[in-house]
């Protein structure tokens, strides 16, 4: 028992001695350090995995907030001549605790805006993987949902599996693979379907589709199909080796090699043009070569572009029976869900951000960018002229450190897309988190102040 009363005596001191302090002064900003450079070499993901999110990295943290507590007590700070030592103390726990608030209950993401557009949802910053199990219950179809965030890399051993059954039938979800930087692409085969590429930017971002033979594809709102006629639809057809286009829409093309223009009448077959842009009300497209025979799988993006996602493999089983999936998705992503059918059960599975509803709407009015003069990729300035749709309507400016901040949400000019039609705003929910942290630092400047230049302190010990 006395054994047991010294262990415990002993560790109280070493919570609260001076070496610890120093120790945990050391660490931290050293694991910060480290932080920083795994988010260069690596990515901020893998950064977050190894360290930011890492449950040794709270242990530090709480150990410091012990550590403060610890020490206000053990050299009597709570006392007038003491007052400026007891603010650092309390200006470091209010920035630990704001940073705690902010984990664990604050939440951002994005907002994509295009001109005209009223949006009230944004896409949440962590990304999800969700899955609808669908089946019968006594002859009736019902469906279960199953949620979790998850924090991937490529870099790092993302293994996890997950268990859980429909109406009795045990079905299983095992992670198989990650890919960052990945689209979904042809794998060319002589064995294969026969897919034709058509290519559109209506978001100013490059976007590749691909039409199976015998299949309809919606683009847009635009149905495209290839030797499956459609009414309403763009039917193109291969036939005895030459391709044509029947369009219900009129419109014009161009051809790109020598800029020869030309019009698409509705409702008529003409020859397809391969390589010239098609536009049509509100639509452009481009088809840069005949049809090619091949697989649909999840390739790496020739470039860190966009449209690039990442990919989640898994391996989906039930009922004796194992599939295979592949989701691309990821952060500021929603993708619509991808549907496998595995031991009698029809499961629905996506992989990216969700979506969160706002208690308002924003209309983006106008998107400006000032470009530098003499340069067309360079950009001094941009700005977003919007509207805030709430029970009092608002015109707001948001640019560069001119934030909006409305019932609690921050918003942040933070990018735009390439056309220069759309904005994309950064979005935080976390005032709690946020003025705590503030606070503390207000409290750190001015126990500084104290320190130096006023109370009873050791530096002005050593000063006089």
């Amino acid at each position: 028992m006395i054994d047991v009363v010294l262990m415990k005596d002993r560790l109280i001191s070493l919570i609260f001695s001076n070496r610890l302090t120093a120790l945990l002064f050391l660490i931290y900003p050293t694991v910060m350090a480290f932080g920083t450079f795994i988010e260069t070499w690596y990515s901020t993901d893998t950064a977050k995995i190894w360290i930011y999110n890492a449950k040794w990295f709270e242990l530090i943290m709480v150990l410091m907030a012990i550590n403060f507590i610890g020490n206000i007590f053990k050299y009597r700070l709570i006392r007038k001549e003491k007052w400026a030592v007891l603010a650092l103390h309390l200006s470091f726990l209010l920035i630990l605790f704001g940073a705690f608030v902010t984990r664990y209950f604050g939440f951002e993401g994005v907002m994509p805006i295009r001109e005209g557009v009223t949006e009230n949802n944004f896409l949440s910053e962590k990304t999800y993987l969700t899955i609808f199990v669908d089946g019968e219950i006594n002859g009736e179809p019902r469906r279960k949902k199953l949620e979790g965030d998850l924090l991937l890399s490529e870099h790092v051993n993302n293994e996890f599996s997950w268990q859980n059954n429909f109406n009795g039938q045990d079905f299983s979800i095992r992670y198989l693979d990650f890919m960052e930087n990945a689209t979904e692409g042809l794998v060319l085969d002589e064995t294969g379907e026969r897919y034709l590429k058509v290519v559109e930017a209506s978001d100013g971002n490059r976007h590749d589709h691909y039409i199976k033979e015998g299949e309809i594809v919606n683009i847009h709102n635009i149905l495209f199909t290839l030797n499956k006629r459609q009414d309403g639809a763009i039917n193109i057809k291969l036939e005895n080796g030459l391709y044509t286009i029947d369009s219900p829409f009129s419109g014009q093309f161009m051809r790109m090699a020598d800029q020869f223009k030309g019009s698409l009448k509705a409702n008529q077959e003409d020859p397809l043009q391969f390589r010239s842009l098609y536009t049509l009300p509100n639509f452009q497209f481009v088809i840069p070569e005949p049809a090619l025979r091949g697989n649909f799988d999840i390739v790496k993006a020739d470039s860190q572009g966009q449209s690039a996602q990442n990919a989640l493999r898994l391996e989906v089983s039930s009922g004796g029976e194992t599939e295979i999936i592949s989701l691309l998705g990821g952060k500021g992503i929603a993708n619509d869900p991808k549907q496998i059918s595995v031991g009698g059960l029809d499961f629905y599975m996506k992989f990216g951000s969700l979506q969160i509803e706002l208690p308002f709407a924003i209309k983006l009015n106008d998107f400006i960018a000032e470009k530098y003069p003499g340069t067309e990729n360079s950009y001094s300035s941009f700005m977003s002229k919007i509207t805030v749709e709430d029970e009092e309507i608002f015109d707001y400016d948001i640019y560069m450190n001119h934030v909006l901040d409305h019932k609690g949400y921050r918003f942040f000019q933070a990018s735009f897309n390439p056309d220069e039609k759309g904005t994309i705003l950064s979005v935080n929910h976390d005032w709690w988190g946020t003025y705590l942290t503030y606070a503390g630092y207000m409290l750190l400047y001015l126990s500084m102040i104290g320190i130096f230049f006023l109370g009873k302190t050791r530096f002005k010990d050593l000063s006089r």
